[in-house]
Order: structure tokens, then C-alpha cells, then sequence
């Protein structure tokens, strides 16, 4: 009975391994909800810096938002910036950088290049203090698991006190930016050692 069990086991496992190396592929997939919920974790990020005419200012970065559409990442936020005199409030606009790095099995998310320029009136003329990179500021990187198997190779029992390997190797990874979701894939390949 134990040894029809194990064929049995063996046989799905087989299946599972035949249908992947025919094109299928392991994905993860990290929807826009799950990395602004993070965001939201995060909270309000802030900071100072001079500008023009010696004139100091904080800045606060509320409600960032991450947007995942066909090809592309944005990031996007609200910006609050004070000076000693005036309070001025605008929407920022950037990108995010994503990167899968298969020898760690990691996938890396970066905001980069959310240009904000910081203008103050002064004596009714329009004058152009900085322009804060967020994205030099806002550094919360978010990372997540990929989809590389965990293990290099599988010990199966098929029967008769016989255990056969099966060395599992990944190959044509790809990064994918979806509407409200990114997805990482890569096919997987299973050869007997």
C-alpha cells in the first residue's frame, strides 16, 4: 500500500514538473494595494533644506501613492513645504525603479527622480527657491520575495527503496508591470541527476 501511495505521489509531482517545463512559468505577483497599504504603514517622511536667499523650509511627504500600469511604475504624493512665511501644498509626480535580483531571489522597489519645485512670493515677484528630489529623501525600499524555487534539487522515493534526483534550474525571468499589479515570472526546468 506504501509503495502505491509513493507512485501515486510520484506520478503528481511528475505532472507538476512536465507541465512547468512545457512553458509554464512561477510567478509572484505583488499588487498596488499591498505595497500603498506600506506606504500608509510608513507614515508622513520629512525633512529641511535652504534654498535661494539663505531662506530655510520642512517638507512632508503625505498620501504616497504607487501606481502600477502596462510598462511602467509611478509614485506620486502630496508634498506640504513651510517656510517662516508661507505654507504651500502640491502634488509630486515620479518613478519607481524595480529590480529583481535573482541571485538573492529578491524583488527591489525604489522611488526615484519625484522632482517637487518649491516657489515663495517675494515682494509679488514669483522666485524659485529649490526643486526637492523626493526621491533622494523618501527611502523607504520595499523588497519581496521572488519566484525562484527554494530548493536546487529534489530526492524523490519511487518505489522499490529507489530514490531518484531531480535537479530543478530557473531560467527566462521576467519583470512585468500590469494594470495595479507588477509580476515577476520565471520557468522553471527539471532535469534527472
Amino acid at each position: 500500500m506504501r509503495t502505491s501511495s509513493t507512485i501515486l505521489l510520484a506520478a503528481v509531482i511528475n505532472w507538476l514538473f512536465l507541465g512547468t517545463v512545457q512553458g509554464q512559468s512561477v510567478s509572484v505577483v505583488i499588487s498596488e494595494k499591498t505595497v500603498n497599504d506600506f506606504l500608509t504603514a510608513v507614515g508622513p517622511v520629512k525633512g529641511e533644506g535652504k534654498g535661494k536667499q539663505d531662506i530655510e523650509y520642512t517638507w512632508t511627504v503625505k498620501e504616497p501613492k504607487i501606481d502600477f500600469e502596462p510598462g511602467t511604475a509611478g509614485f506620486k504624493a502630496q508634498v506640504k513645504v513651510k517656510t517662516k512665511i508661507i505654507t504651500l501644498e502640491d502634488r509630486v509626480k515620479g518613478r519607481l525603479a524595480v529590480d529583481y535580483d535573482a541571485d538573492a531571489n529578491k524583488i527591489k522597489m525604489q522611488v526615484v527622480e519625484a522632482k517637487f519645485p518649491i516657489y515663495v512670493k517675494i515682494l509679488g515677484q514669483k522666485v524659485k527657491l529649490a526643486t526637492l528630489d523626493i526621491g533622494k529623501y523618501y527611502k523607504p525600499k520595499f523588497e519581496f520575495n521572488g519566484p525562484e524555487p527554494v530548493q536546487q534539487q529534489v530526492e524523490m522515493d519511487i518505489g522499490g527503496g529507489d530514490v531518484r534526483l531531480i535537479g530543478v534550474t530557473a531560467g527566462g525571468r521576467e519583470i512585468k508591470m500590469e494594470k495595479d499589479q507588477l509580476r515577476v515570472s520565471v520557468n522553471l526546468a527539471y532535469t534527472p541527476l
